[in-house]
């Protein structure tokens, strides 16, 4: 299977999500400083909370980041959903009393991420790449439930008038 240049710059804007959550654990948890155009973020003692939220988003993101590179549809499903989280994260994070600074690159991955996973056709390869996966019984099995499917959605729904 050829990996289109696309998916590696996914993969990678993927891993560099991970780290820059890795990043901030250090960060909550005191060990590291950010410094965004001349203001200083620190922590004086430990932030638990956001500490280990960040190492579980850097997981997410390092596994999401593997199945971008292995070309897997369930990596674009939870791409799309972790993108999105991150960016509503951040937004929260705002209100609750980090600032602008410590979440611009955050957003701006998973923005970059969030996007080009909607662009059209990326889905499709995605799906292809699945697709090519399966076994012949697999694909057999597959175009019976589809077969069902278009029989059942002819009946239209119970109790109502079939479609003329």
């Amino acid at each position: 299977m050829k990996r289109p240049i696309g998916v590696m710059i996914l993969a990678i804007l993927a891993g560099v999500a991970g780290v820059v959550q890795l990043y901030r654990m250090l960060v909550f948890l005191g060990i590291l400083k950010f410094d965004f155009v001349g203001r200083a973020i620190s922590f004086q003692e430990a932030q638990w909370g956001p500490a280990l939220w960040a190492l579980i988003l850097a997981a997410i993101w390092f596994w999401v980041a593997w199945g971008f590179w292995n070309v897997r549809a369930s990596a674009w499903q939870f791409g799309v959903f972790i993108s999105l989280f991150a960016l509503i994260w951040g937004f929260f994070a705002l209100l609750f009393g980090s600032t602008v600074e410590a979440e611009t690159v955050p957003w701006l991955l998973a923005g970059g991420v969030y996007i080009y996973l909607n662009w059209p056709g990326v889905r499709e390869a995605f799906m292809a790449s699945e697709m090519s996966r399966l076994t012949p019984e697999q694909r057999a099995a597959l175009e019976q439930l589809e077969a069902a499917n278009a029989a059942a959605g002819k009946g239209g729904a119970p109790g109502m008038k079939p479609p003329a």
